[in-house]
């Protein structure tokens, strides 16, 4: 019997709308599920890079909340500098609204959506996999894409998610309009705000909109530290010098699936997981939609490729992930465990050097590596210290 679908992508975020858009555009008949009704609230920083935005190939201008041309840095709200540049440095956008565009792309190729119905199973038939639906519907597909986001039921449905313990953190972050902000700083409203040392393994943030701020911290927290999370956020929003108690939105926390080992596995035969599900957040920054994106398009590509050659996509998943991804998050993550260890360090070492700040732009360009950016990250701090390393730095910098 012919399945329903040659495709499923289960989660309609950045991820899962992309794969079915190219899925759809490669000749694929595709579903896109949504357990939500679209637009739907999304906790998200919702702050693009320059390489997201080049990944897409059409026009995000009706959907862009902001152009950010600059980068404030604190040390727990103190101690703060900036950095400005002449073109975008990022792109702020509303999840909502920018999950919706992307469904509506692929709509225009031919995506087929069923939103409000949630995925409660999945597992192999034979040749074929079968996903079972909340409203007791079944279909099947030859390949199955979950992007339905941390603890994916598709990755547990298949023995592909990660070992308890690693690749995790959380956020905590509200919407603020400005109507409940004191006197923001005109000068900021094109820049964002980044402070280091009140959040363990971690960072808080501002990032303007057109009509407020998302305000929020993350971090890497153990197991032991996150029923403090909402500790660090009201830390962190207290000392904020333009806002009022009173006005604060709805406070929204979240996990971060970062990425954890180059080793992980991301597939298992006909069942590809992209963004969130395979745990592909930057564990330095945070960055995830730019990650989800990009292999939500390995994905369908694999799937392709698969069909032309009558192979199994997950070898060839799981290497071009090797190739065009995991290799910039495996120095993401050494620089990661760097610099939340030494994070006094590391943010002295930025303001004395802030071109390092140009640098990491230079990565959200692509026009660097991030294995690149980290030697030269070591070469600064290396001329911090005056070439004086403690043996705790210097094992520790020897591990990246």
């Amino acid at each position: 019997m012919k399945p329903d679908y040659e495709v499923i992508v289960v989660g309609a975020g950045p991820g899962g709308a992309t794969a079915a858009r190219c899925c759809a555009q490669a000749g694929f008949k595709t579903l896109l599920i949504e357990k939500e009704r679209v637009p739907r609230y999304k906790p998200c920083g919702g702050c693009l890079s320059p390489k997201t935005v080049r990944l897409l190939p059409f026009d995000l201008s009706p959907i862009v909340e902001n152009t950010i041309f600059a980068a404030k840095f604190t040390y727990r709200v103190k101690d703060p500098f900036s950095v400005k540049t002449e073109k975008p440095m990022a792109f702020m956008v509303m999840r909502d609204r920018f999950d919706q565009f992307l469904i509506e792309k692929g709509s225009g190729k031919g995506v087929d959506l069923l939103e409000g119905n949630k995925v409660l199973r999945a597992e192999e038939r034979g040749e074929e996999i079968e996903v079972e639906l909340a409203k007791k519907e079944r279909i099947r597909c030859a390949f199955l894409i979950g992007a339905d986001g941390p603890g994916s039921l598709v990755a547990r449905s298949f023995s592909l998610n990660p070992s308890k313990g690693n690749g995790g953190g959380v956020a905590i972050e509200s919407e603020i309009p400005f109507e409940s902000v004191l006197a923001f700083p005109k000068e900021e409203s094109s820049s964002i705000h980044l402070d280091f040392g009140g959040v363990p393994n971690g960072y808080g943030w501002v990032f303007p909109k057109r009509e407020g701020l998302s305000i929020g911290i993350g971090g890497m927290f153990q197991e032991r530290e996150k029923l403090s999370a909402r500790k660090y956020y009201d830390t962190f929003i207290d000392k904020l010098p333009y806002f009022k108690r009173g006005g604060m939105g709805r406070v929204v926390g979240h996990p971060l699936p970062a990425f954890y080992d180059e080793g992980q596995k991301v597939s298992q035969g006909k069942v590809l997981l992209v963004g969130d599900a395979a745990h592909l957040m930057d564990p330095l920054m945070g960055e995830g939609i730019y990650y989800a994106i990009r292999s939500g398009m390995l994905a369908a590509e694999a799937i392709l490729r698969s069909k032309e050659k009558g192979v199994s996509p997950s070898d060839l998943y799981q290497a071009s992930m090797g190739d065009h991804l995991f290799e910039n998050l495996k120095w993401a993550l050494y620089l990661s465990r760097f610099v939340f260890r030494f994070t006094t360090l590391a943010y002295e070492t930025l303001k004395r050097y802030p071109e390092l700040a140009i640098l990491y732009l230079q990565v959200l360009e692509e026009e660097n590596a991030y294995r690149g950016f980290v030697a030269e990250v070591k070469e600064r701090m290396r001329a911090f210290l005056g070439g004086r390393l403690s043996d705790r730095i210097r094992k520790a910098m020897a591990k990246i």
